[in-house]
């Protein structure tokens, strides 16, 4: 009796359910942590990094100085403190630049 010939494996290997690593830029902060970081930064020193003007709590957002999005850390030794009062907006400037978009 002649022998079956059998066939090669033709299943392949399902893709992997882990997700894939997350980059320092996917893992922001966030909540309660996030609010303790603006308070020390602001603490630190209360005036707009970029144009210097005193700034009040309600009247900035932080911001990395090297943007996430270019390969920075999310800690606060990257973060400093920008004003978002017009007309000066130096944040909303600042990461339309980080973007390579002109204002």
């Amino acid at each position: 009796m002649p022998r079956l010939r059998t066939l090669g494996n033709r299943v392949a290997m399902a893709p992997s359910r882990q997700p894939a690593p997350q980059r320092s830029s996917d893992r922001r902060m966030t909540g309660r942590a996030l609010q303790e970081r603006r308070l020390r930064i602001w603490s630190r020193d209360p005036h707009c990094a970029a144009c210097g003007r005193l700034v009040a709590m309600h009247e900035f957002e932080l911001d990395h100085i090297v943007a996430l999005t270019n390969g920075g850390a999310d800690m606060d030794e990257n973060c400093q403190v920008l004003c978002i009062v017009e007309p000066d907006a130096c944040h909303r400037r600042k990461t339309q630049a980080d973007l390579g978009r002109s204002t």
